[in-house]
């Protein structure tokens, strides 16, 4: 019962960062959405069809950041069924054996999808972070 245990507490700990990647995404797209509904784009360098592709790209991060919290929320489950499962094996006299081992690996899967979609999302961070780095060193060299 202990490695579902650890499974558990490894599942919460990828849920709690990708909260707080969304919490980044989320706080970047409110300050881009209010620099598009100020028109003030050209104070900050950027073009409307810049901005709007930035907009776009955090759409897609929040999205790629919600399915990972929803699969990570699902594994932690199915891992605590697990754990409820081993137990009533052992109580039964191993006639459900393979129940603890498919929701192992029920869990299994939906912790890996769930860090896929984090790198993923992770990916669009960096490309995100470079464009604004190549506009930063446009509007130096200006």
């Amino acid at each position: 019962m202990i490695t579902p245990g650890l499974l558990i507490l490894g599942s919460a700990s990828l849920v709690a960062s990708a909260l707080v990647r969304m919490a980044r995404v989320v706080d970047r797209a409110r300050v881009l959405a209010a620099i598009a509904s100020e028109g003030s784009w050209e104070k900050f360098g950027m073009t409307p069809k810049t901005l709007g592709a930035w907009l776009d790209r955090h759409a897609v991060r929040a999205r790629y950041v919600e399915r990972s919290i929803a699969l990570l929320y699902a594994a932690v489950v199915v891992f605590v069924a697990t754990c409820l499962a081993i137990a009533v094996d052992r109580a039964t006299g191993n006639a459900l054996a393979w129940l603890p081992i498919s929701l192992a690996l029920a869990g299994t899967l939906l912790l890996l999808a769930g860090g896929g979609w984090l790198v993923l999302e992770s990916r669009l961070s960096g490309e995100q972070i470079q464009e604004e780095i190549r506009l930063a060193r446009t509007r130096l060299e200006e």
